[in-house]
Formats: C-alpha cells, structure tokens, sequence
C-alpha cells in the first residue's frame, strides 16, 4: 500500500525520489517562458575579422539541486562547445560539444550538474552566429522561486574563456535550463 502511495504520489507531483531519499521537483524551460512570448527573436552574426564570441546566461540557483537539461537555441546547425562554469571563481566545470540540428527551435542536451543555492554559474557558447532579445524595458534579473537569471555574459575569443563581461538589457544566446530542486 505504501509502495501504491509512493508511486501515484510521484506521478501526480512531477517529483524525482532517489534511493536515498532526496526528493527533487523539477521546471523546464524555465526562462524561455518569459522571453518567446513577449520578445522578438533577433539575430547577430560576427563580422569580417571578428573574433567568435563566448557567450550565455549566469544563473544563481536558490535551492540545492541540478540541472537536467540545457536548451540552446542557435541559427549554424553542427557542433559547438558548451561550457558550465562555476562564476565566483571562474572554474570550468564541464564542457560538452552539442550537436545544433534543428536551427528555429530549442535543442535539448541533457546533462546532470549539481549546482549549489547561493552560487553563482555561467552557461556559455563559443559561435559566430546567435540569436538574442533585447530587454530595454524589462532589464534582468529575472527570478523565480528557485532560480534566478542575473544578467548575460560575452567575451570576444576563439577559444574556451570565462565570458567576464555583463550585460543586463541584452539576453544572450538563447540559452535554457530543465532544472531539478531539492523540496526541503
């Protein structure tokens, strides 16, 4: 009966129980929600002797928890490096070469990072083309209850760089999280 209990509990939440008893409820496409109803989608490509541009969201979870997925939504189709990054102390965490297959929609890269409440994280790309909305009345951050987006991040390099700069009135990348919290 418990076991019966447990289950439909589990189906009707949306929650994760693991084995040792942490139980996680989960939000996908949790910005990307605000931003493609009332935001036109614009589009940048770097010019004629430019440098690349690494560039994305920092996110400051409120809870202890992960992040299930990433969704990127990106205009040149192939692969492309994804980097996590642990802002505070400008760390790499994990990097992933994602395939962009579908170039109008979100792409879903599903992944497992933990991520830590009060900690401050970067999601970026390294590309020549990207998508973006501009927020001049509606800067962030923009909060949720269990995560926040602070600002977006760039840096004009090739290579794989913590993208220092900040910019509150732009949205970067087109960058999504599927996010998992702890229910305490």
């Amino acid at each position: 009966m418990y076991r019966l209990f447990l289950l439909l509990l589990i189906a009707l939440c949306g929650c994760t129980v693991l084995k040792n008893g942490t139980s996680y409820f989960g939000e996908d496409r949790i910005f990307g929600k605000h931003f493609n109803k009332t935001f036109k989608t614009e589009y940048r490509e770097v010019g004629y002797r430019e440098s690349a541009v690494e560039l994305g969201i920092a996110i400051k979870p409120h809870k202890d928890g992960r992040i299930k997925g990433i969704r990127i939504k990106n205009p040149t189709k192939g692969y492309m490096r994804l980097s996590i990054w642990d802002a505070d102390t400008r760390e790499l965490i994990q990097t992933m070469n994602v395939n962009i297959s579908d170039t109008i929609n979100y792409n879903l890269f599903v992944c497992q990072i933990p991520i830590t409440a009060n900690k401050t994280y970067t999601i970026s790309i390294n590309v020549f083309k990207y998508y973006y909305y501009n927020l001049p009345f509606n800067p962030l951050p923009l909060h949720s209850s269990d995560v926040s987006l602070l600002y977006s991040v760039y840096e004009e390099t090739p290579y794989q760089r913590f993208p220092s700069q900040n910019v509150a009135s732009v949205y970067h990348g087109v960058i999504d999280i599927d996010a998992e919290f702890k229910i305490q």
